[in-house]
């Protein structure tokens, strides 16, 4: 009987400490991403592309990027709410190499044009950062 409550307080623990490294690696994600948005947010697209990942800088060149995210946001005006609505990690993701991604998608309501879906992919950069890889705005 004590060697049975030994295993499950060690489970206890072990669940604890993998669920509390889950939070806090979605709570460092999430401030990444938001961090990144406020740059498009003020309009700094340039600084925008320079904080992303090497897999977006190699996907989007600068002024393609500059380019598009200036026309896509100019007409829906300023941010006036941003939610989180859903966050996934995966391993493959279509259009890029494995690795370790997580998935952000925030409901995000704009001045002009109302609601949006924002959907953020950060990759698992060196020394543990998450970096922007792919940005969608619907």
């Amino acid at each position: 009987m004590r060697k049975q409550f030994l295993i499950v307080c060690f489970l206890l623990f072990y669940l604890s400490n993998v669920f509390a490294n889950e939070k806090n690696i979605l709570e460092i994600a999430e401030g990444s991403a938001r961090s990144w948005l406020e740059l498009t947010d003020t309009g700094k697209y340039r600084e925008s592309w320079e904080r992303a990942s090497t897999l977006f800088k190699t996907k989007t060149a600068e002024a393609e990027w500059v380019q598009t995210i200036t026309a896509n946001r100019a007409s829906r005006g300023v941010v006036t709410a941003r939610y989180i609505a859903t966050a996934s990690s995966a391993k493959s993701l279509p259009g890029l190499p494995d690795g370790e991604y997580i998935v952000l998608q925030f409901y995000t309501t704009f001045e002009a044009k109302g609601l949006a879906l924002e959907t953020i992919t950060l990759a698992k950069s060196s020394g543990d950062a998450w970096m922007v890889s792919q940005y969608t705005i619907k």
